[in-house]
């Protein structure tokens, strides 16, 4: 194979994957939505990612699914639209693709299935799954996450075929581990094709741009979307001194935000958008549990030290 590149440019800069706002009978609050989404999307962001796990995809109905990837791709406009794609199956996960591209997505953020973890070598499952899913004609973007949150590891075998998939133009790297990103960053630049890498890793966003980033892909871009466009189209730039400043003030929010219990880091910030008046409630999917009055306290106490 000739040496070359799949790297999308599109994709540089923050992807906010957003949060949605329910109601206590947990059905999609739509006109708060409108009015969030219309504040995303004026930040100088790279594009927007739904159905995601900051985006509670997989606690959704499909018709839900379906429902939030139009809203957001007739708010986002021009901007492109990533959108969450798992399944419990290879049959069905084509068939959800195929529903996906005819709502409008530009992307698939491919989530990894729970029958990959555990493979040694080539994981065959995973390769014959992706090429599956290449042949629906939208750009893919892998997903390496950690396992806290339901994720899979990748070994280097597997990922170097499917970095090579036709389709397949990105990795969102999301294990939370420098180490981890930094290896798969010399991987993806040791192959023949090379393809864009995201960051996934709340815990060091503007460090992952010193390792190699090329966008983020994050859920934590739900929140002070301005602030962090701005941050990490700084560090495109290698201001990376500028990008840290840009970026400090928000520093304790993301480091509560995504501490232990992680599976927490929705509500959370659903919190945070209530305390700005974006959000009226912060009511997230059963089993994910509301938040409590310590955490309250913790972000309010944040939030005060925030100088906006």
């Amino acid at each position: 194979m000739k040496e070359g590149t799949k790297m999308d440019k599109g994709l540089y800069g923050l992807i906010p994957a957003i949060v949605i706002p329910f109601d206590e009978q947990l059905r999609l609050e739509q006109d708060i939505f409108e009015q969030y989404l219309e504040i995303v999307c004026s930040a100088q962001i790279a594009s927007i990612a739904v159905n995601t796990d900051a985006g509670e995809g997989a606690f959704l109905s499909q018709s839900e699914r379906e429902r939030i990837l139009k809203i957001v791709k007739r708010k986002a406009k021009n901007i492109p639209v990533v959108c969450g794609l798992g399944a419990q199956s290879t049959q069905q996960a084509v068939e959800y693709g195929k529903r996906y591209k005819d709502c409008g997505a530009d992307y698939f953020l491919v989530f990894p299935h729970f029958a990959f973890r555990g493979a040694k070598g080539i994981d065959l499952a995973a390769l014959n799954y992706h090429l599956s899913l290449s042949k629906i004609g939208v750009p893919i973007i892998l997903f390496q996450l950690q396992e806290d949150l339901g994720g899979v590891q990748y070994s280097d075998e597997t990922l170097a075929q499917l970095a090579q998939i036709d389709n397949v133009v990105a990795i969102k790297e999301a294990t939370f581990d420098a180490l981890k990103f930094r290896k798969t960053k010399d991987l993806l630049e040791s192959l023949p094709e090379k393809i864009t890498l995201l960051t996934g890793n709340d815990n060091f966003i503007i460090e992952s741009f010193i390792l190699g980033a090329q966008g983020a892909l994050i859920g934590f871009g739900s929140v002070f979307t301005d602030i962090q466009a701005a941050a990490i189209n700084l560090a495109l730039e290698k201001k990376f001194i500028e990008a840290m400043k840009t970026f400090e003030p928000l520093a304790k929010l993301c480091e509560f935000c995504f501490s232990p219990p992680v599976r927490n880091y929705r509500v959370r910030m659903k919190y945070v958008l209530k305390k700005q008046k974006i959000f009226k409630n912060t009511c997230v999917q059963p089993p994910l549990i509301q938040i409590d009055e310590r955490e309250k306290k913790a972000i309010d106490k944040i939030l005060r030290e925030i100088p906006l």
